[in-house]
């Protein structure tokens, strides 16, 4: 498989707001060149996933990333440990070599992840919170 044949592999997975999706290029959905998908499915799924019932414990997937992130409040602890640390243990395994992570808080809102996975992908994460908010504020006003 080429680097450059972006119809190679498997479907690669985006993350929105609203969960995940996929893009497409004349009728062909895009595909992962590299790890992006594995990294994103070892650090969203969660612990307890169902799946596992089916697999050897050595197999089983799931981590405590997406429960570090969204903790009540962003302290320093959670940018400088608890949250590398999370994505640090969903990502640990042969495929993933050299990991770093770097956790931001660019305002009390916002949330910013950068996690290098050693092949030369990045994947950058982005959490926001006044998004969050309004959408929690206008789901709230539709149901009075």
């Amino acid at each position: 498989m080429s680097a450059t044949d972006r119809f190679s592999g498997e479907p690669l997975i985006i993350l929105t707001q609203a969960g995940v999706d996929q893009s497409w290029s004349g009728g062909q959905p895009l595909m992962d060149q590299g790890l992006c998908n594995q990294a994103i499915l070892s650090l969203f799924t969660r612990k307890g996933w169902v799946g596992n019932q089916f697999l050897p414990l050595e197999s089983q997937i799931g981590s405590d990333f997406e429960k570090a992130c969204e903790e009540e409040a962003i302290t320093l602890a959670s940018i400088t440990t608890t949250i590398p640390n999370a994505a640090l243990a969903a990502l640990s395994c042969d495929y993933f070599k050299n990991i770093t992570v770097a956790v931001a808080n660019p305002n009390a809102w916002n949330l910013t992840i950068t996690i290098h996975l050693g092949s030369g992908q990045t994947l950058l994460l982005s959490k926001s919170g006044l998004k969050w908010a309004a959408q929690a504020n206008q789901n709230l006003t539709e149901e009075s």
